[in-house]
């Protein structure tokens, strides 16, 4: 279980990341270049957020409080720093093909590839998309993100969560110049890498490790026959609970997310591993208590916040019946409450205020089936 009361909260991962901070029209570029403070001053103002972040976070009561992934300027380039990957000369990325975009109406689209191509779409002008290259075999460098952790238990009024790219994710953001045989062969090695840094967080003391899939859902047809593995090696010997986290996009490129029938088999699928739990988005799509069911017995963070920028602050009770209503086919003990996806592109009083919205949700819950 999750060693909780009943129904804890957590986030995705990101919070909002101030534009004090950082440029959002920069996010698809360069990994690091982003940022809209001056280097003497860029690690204090880092710092900074994180605090506002947690800050808000415990403001609001939330159980597994994360820093908001405000170090980071995306969830994936962040890894890129694995030994063997070269950021500075990229390759040409050709691979578009994915299984769900047909499902979703984008607003725009995005540059780092996910869910931003419609299924089997031949642009109308040659692109050119460079990601870094894998010039040597892949190697964990050491610590990553776990000197983040001291920071963030410091200040968390209660657990810590911190998210990890996933194997299959990476990978698929990366170009293979001929070191592996094939792309199962390049993702086992990201796994056994980034192996050793989950080890590592579980060592600092953090209590919850989110791995983010969401190429899973995105690439399903290409990855169902690996991604268990993969998910299996980068977990073994991790001594905390570990969670995946699917989904079908940002919300801030995605005007709707039409129910996708890929999105169960990748959950099902993720379920058939040695995982803790699972988050699912739930609130945007308009999942139904039925689609549950693909978590099989898994602990399962429920999406119970749709963060389109242009909605509304979710009434409690709406939430509150939203998870009554998932309790028909999970037990309340399995279950945790969470946004849809990540937050970082949202208004700071807009974001508050959804997930104080959650969490006195969830103390409503508590006290009813407490």
């Amino acid at each position: 279980m999750w060693n909780t009361d009943l129904f804890p909260t957590q986030l995705v991962g990101s919070y909002v990341k101030p534009k004090w901070l950082a440029n959002h029209e920069k996010v698809y570029q360069k990994e690091g270049t982003w940022w809209n403070v001056e280097q003497p001053l860029l690690q204090d103002a880092i710092d900074d957020a994180v605090r506002l972040a947690i800050y808000d976070q415990n403001l609001a009561g939330m159980t597994f409080a994360t820093d908001g992934e405000v170090r980071r300027q995306t969830f994936s380039g962040h890894f890129y720093n694995l030994s063997g990957i070269d950021q500075e000369q990229p390759e040409e990325f050709t691979n578009f093909h994915n299984d769900i975009t047909e499902y979703l109406k984008m607003k725009q689209k995005a540059t780092n590839v996910g869910a931003d191509l419609a299924k089997d779409e031949k642009p109308k002008e040659p692109m050119k998309v460079l990601f870094p290259a894998v010039r040597e075999k892949i190697q964990w460098p050491g610590p990553m993100v776990v000197s983040d952790i001291p920071f963030l238990k410091r200040y968390a009024n209660q657990r810590s969560k911190i998210t990890v790219i996933g194997p299959v994710t990476l990978s698929y953001r990366l170009v293979d110049t001929g070191v592996y045989a094939n792309h199962a062969e390049l993702c086992f090695a990201i796994a056994d890498a980034l192996n050793h840094e989950l080890k590592a967080l579980a060592a600092a003391g953090v209590d919850l490790i989110q791995i983010d899939e969401p190429e899973v859902h995105f690439r399903y047809s290409q990855c169902q026959d690996f991604a268990v593995e993969a998910i299996n090696r980068m977990i073994h010997g991790v001594d905390c609970l570990t969670q995946v986290h699917v989904c079908y996009g940002y919300s801030k490129n995605i005007a709707l997310k039409e129910p996708s029938p890929i999105y169960p088999k990748a959950v099902s699928l993720i379920a058939e591993s040695n995982i803790d739990a699972i988050h699912t988005e739930y609130a945007q799509p308009g999942h139904t208590p039925d689609f549950l069911t693909s978590v099989g017995d898994k602990l399962v963070a429920i999406g119970v916040l749709n963060l389109d920028p242009q909605g509304e602050v979710e009434e409690i009770e709406n939430i509150r019946k939203l998870i009554m209503d998932a309790m028909d086919v999970v037990p309340k003990e399995r279950i945790s409450l969470a946004p849809d996806c990540g937050m970082w592109f949202l208004d700071r009083d807009f974001a508050f205020r959804k997930i104080k919205s959650m969490c006195l949700a969830a103390d409503s819950l508590r006290n009813q089936f407490g």
